[in-house]
């Protein structure tokens, strides 16, 4: 028995073109994770058309889109020094963002250096150069004959702050190298003024509603006030029914926060604690019966509910589903293809760091 994970590349595709219209600037999708655990190259392949670069977080990831046979610009986004030459490679645009990795693309001869977008820190602290530090990496580029195709930063929330800071950088760059590609926003900044620059970069708002995961009722039992339900002492309050659905903290189903299922219209909270393959949930005096389908993210049952529920973030939710979640595919033609299962050998073969880009 599996969990059944269905993706809507339709819906994914029409997010792009909405985000599009609404901002009028280019958009790079983020594919990285597995394209937030929507699968990687099957997002790709669908959205190319959609969307003007890709985004991921490695040099690996890039090798794999190539690898498949994807043509966009593809941003990794953590290139350090030693992987500048497989970036190269396989015509993928490296973030450069700490003096090493600049340092080591101006050592390499001017043919064999990848595309690069300089990254700066301007609120974040995580990845990129001091904002301070934007004349003095100037003077660097210039001084050593260096062209970058893009700058950016990257908002830790929507706020002025950070935007008045990204706004001189991207002006001095601007100044310095007309055609550059300035970008900031991501996908909870796309409301924000003045923040699209010539492109933005989204992976929550591409995805928002395109998964569905489902699994189904593997027992009903009856249970009254004072007994206990699965391991430990979770003792019920009153007399219900109770379903066991398929799918444990193996599959992602959290173990300390479990969120509630859809059996038909009715929502049931799970109770008690969730096993490794398995979890009950209180259906009340909803009719439930063995073989019945449980929804576990889709519909009404959102990834921010779930993300409620859970005490999470629903990007976490749209990453979570692994173990035995078996995916499948709905074009918004509504034809269906079937997935090998996540981390399955087909999955992994390609996905590494030492895919070849010799396709």
């Amino acid at each position: 028995m599996d969990l059944h994970a269905e993706v809507d590349l339709g819906r994914i595709c029409r997010n792009l073109e909405s985000v599009r219209a609404r901002t009028g600037v280019r958009v790079l999708l983020m594919v990285k994770a597995d394209a937030y655990g929507h699968g990687m190259r099957e997002v790709a392949r669908a959205a190319e058309p959609y969307a003007d670069f890709f985004g991921v977080a490695t040099v690996g990831e890039g090798e794999a889109l190539r690898a498949d046979g994807r043509t966009l610009p593809v941003l990794a986004a953590v290139c350090p020094a030693e992987e500048l030459a497989r970036a190269a490679a396989c015509g993928l645009t490296a973030a450069v963002a700490d003096g090493e990795t600049l340092r080591a693309l101006a050592d390499m001869p001017a043919a064999a250096r990848p595309p690069f977008h300089v990254k700066f820190d301007t609120g974040m602290h995580r990845l990129g150069f001091p904002a301070e530090d934007a004349a003095e990496v100037l003077e660097f580029l210039r001084s050593h004959g260096l062209k970058p195709d893009g700058v950016y930063s990257h908002f830790r929330e929507p706020g002025e702050e950070q935007s008045d800071v990204f706004r001189g950088i991207a002006r001095a760059f601007r100044a310095e190298y007309p055609a550059v590609t300035a970008h900031m926003a991501s996908s909870s900044s796309l409301g924000m003024k003045d923040s699209a620059y010539d492109m933005v970069r989204i992976g929550h708002a591409a995805y928002l509603g395109a998964m569905t995961v489902k699994s189904r009722v593997i027992a009903v039992r009856q249970a009254k006030a004072g007994e206990c339900v699965g391991y430990g002492r979770h003792v019920l309050p009153r007399d219900t029914s109770l379903a066991v659905v398929f799918g444990g903290y193996f599959d992602g189903v959290y173990r300390e926060s479990p969120s509630p299922v859809l059996i038909g219209d009715t929502l049931c909270p799970a109770v008690g604690s969730v096993c490794m393959d398995m979890f009950a949930v209180d259906t009340g005096d909803a009719e439930v019966r063995v073989g019945d389908e449980a929804v576990l993210l889709g519909g009404a049952l959102t990834a921010e509910k779930v993300a409620a529920a859970r005490g999470t973030t629903d990007y976490e939710v749209m990453t979570c589903w692994q173990g035995r979640v078996k995916r499948s595919y709905v074009d918004k033609r509504g034809s269906e293809k079937e997935s090998e299962r996540r981390g399955g050998e087909n999955e992994r073969r390609g996905a590494g760091m030492g895919v070849g880009c010799d396709h």
